[in-house]
């Protein structure tokens, strides 16, 4: 299942991608890397995700309508409403 994550450079949305990807989803994670958090953590958060195959980042903010059409455009199929639980170890 390909999932989209926002935020994925934030502390909660990079280990929700990371297990995401460990139990073989893609994974797009969209993220501003705005300055309210430290943007050089953001980063070192995307260079662990960016070790996965199955990561695709883009770099946007989630007000912007033209980056979220873009996202979904780009060879989507259409999305799946509701929200899931992990299982947990």
């Amino acid at each position: 299942m390909r999932i989209l994550i926002t935020g994925a450079a934030g502390f909660i949305g990079m280990h929700v991608a990371e297990r995401l990807l460990a139990r073989g989803d893609e994974v797009v994670g969209l993220d501003s890397i705005n300055s309210y958090y430290d943007p050089a953590l953001k980063e070192a958060r995307l260079a662990r995700l960016r070790g996965h195959e199955g990561f695709t980042f883009v770099r946007g903010d989630l007000e912007d309508r033209a980056t979220v059409e873009a996202v979904f455009r780009e060879d989507c199929e259409p999305p799946e409403a509701g929200f899931r639980t992990l299982p947990t170890e």
